[in-house]
């Protein structure tokens, strides 16, 4: 066992696309229901609810999957501050009594972080570890790019 600090690690495809397919195919079935006044035994509503329940799971997944951005870097302290600019114009402040570990934690106000989760960063001397949703991540990469 290893006293490394773990990036935690948050659901990756499976269970992203698995999470959206369902929660939006049940509200498009019962939905689809209730306004074509069609019963669910005839299975139009079901058809509905599958199709859009696709459609769904694959926008969400393709914006709120779990994903990690490494990236080298030459001094950790400078990276820091870069890192803390570029999440603080994106509405995140470091939580500094969440993890004893080494693993920074970054979170939103309650209410806008229950809607899109924390970045949790590991700093090493030649690389740096970024952990969130891929929305995030994205823009990320594209605001510290635009600093170096």
């Amino acid at each position: 066992m290893t006293d490394e600090p773990t990036l935690p690690q948050g659901p990756g495809w499976g269970l992203t696309f698995l999470y959206y397919f369902l929660g939006t195919a049940m509200v498009s079935t019962l939905l689809a229901s209730k306004s074509l006044g069609v019963s669910l035994d005839t299975g139009l509503p079901s058809q509905f609810g599958l199709l859009l329940g696709i459609i769904g799971g694959i926008l969400g997944t393709l914006v709120n999957r779990s994903s990690t951005l490494e990236l080298p870097i030459r001094n950790p302290k400078k990276f820091k501050q870069q890192l803390d600019t570029v999440l603080a114009d994106m509405g995140y402040t470091e939580v500094s009594d969440a993890r004893s570990d080494g693993v920074l934690v970054y979170g939103r106000p309650l209410l806008r972080q229950l809607l899109s989760g924390k970045v949790y960063v590991q700093l090493n001397p030649k690389q740096a570890a970024i952990s969130s949703r891929v929305s995030h991540i994205r823009q990320i990469k594209r605001q510290l790019a635009n600093e170096t």
